[in-house]
Order: C-alpha cells, then structure tokens, then sequence
C-alpha cells in the first residue's frame, strides 16, 4: 500500500450544517496538507454514518472512513441513544472488517454551544483531530 493510492472517505452528517461545514472544512485542509486524497458523502444524520460506511466498504480493500457530525442533547433520551449507537456501530464495522480504519469526528455536546467550540477552527476541531488521527494512522502503515 502507498500513501498516494489511499482516499480517504469523508462521511458527513450534515443536520447541524454549521457545525458540519467546520469540521469538513478543518478535515480537509489537513488531509490536503499531507497530500491525502480524500471523498466527501453526505448523509443526513449521524445515526446514517455507519449504514453508510458499511455500504461502501471495500471487502477486498483498504477502507479509510473519517466520520464527522454533531449530536446536541435535547430534553429526552434520544442523545443518549444516538451518541451511544453510533460510536459503537463504528467501533464494531472497524474491529470486523479488516484493513479498515474509521476515525470519529463526531461532536457529542450538551449544548449548542458547546458543539460550536468543539467546530472552532484550531487544534481543538474535532474534524482536525479525526483527520489527524487518519493521518497518523496511515503513517503507521505505510
């Protein structure tokens, strides 16, 4: 495997637009930094991040996924539910498919602007940590 064969499929959930666009725009521009090609998909929430990852693995592959959305907690159990399921559906789709790496640029907040700090463009980006995390992860690769 080179590192110049590898794209990366980013998989956006896009309900908290704001929020999304910052983490894609932190994402990107550290991949294109470290000259990674990269996809961009989007879906229309968080809990669509794993159907969609596992729709588009590669059996015979690599598969290289970067997950990015935000879930915001409300006044029911919801938040729990969603944040929970997914970041174990990702977990699960990584650790059974082998040569599969999933980092996790999702934002799990209690409030809004929470999320927003967490979207701000530094180092703190949860979209520049999952890009990172994938960038890292690569290294130790090839």
């Amino acid at each position: 495997m080179r590192k110049k064969n590898i794209t990366i499929q980013i998989v956006v959930a896009d309900y908290y637009k704001e929020i999304t666009d910052s983490l894609t725009k932190a994402a990107t521009d550290h991949l294109q930094k470290n000259y990674l090609k990269f996809k961009i998909i989007k879906v229309p929430g968080v809990y669509e991040l794993p159907q969609l990852i596992k729709w588009k693995l590669n059996p015979r592959g690599n598969n290289f996924f970067i997950a990015l959305g935000c879930v915001i907690k409300g006044d029911t159990y919801h938040f729990e539910v969603i944040s929970d399921a997914v970041g174990q559906s990702l977990l699960d789709i990584s650790s059974s498919n082998p040569k599969t790496i999933i980092t996790n640029g999702i934002i799990n907040a209690y409030s809004s602007s929470q999320a927003k700090k967490r979207s701000k463009a530094d180092s703190k980006n949860k979209g520049f940590e999952a890009a990172s995390a994938m960038v890292r992860m690569i290294e130790c690769l090839v």
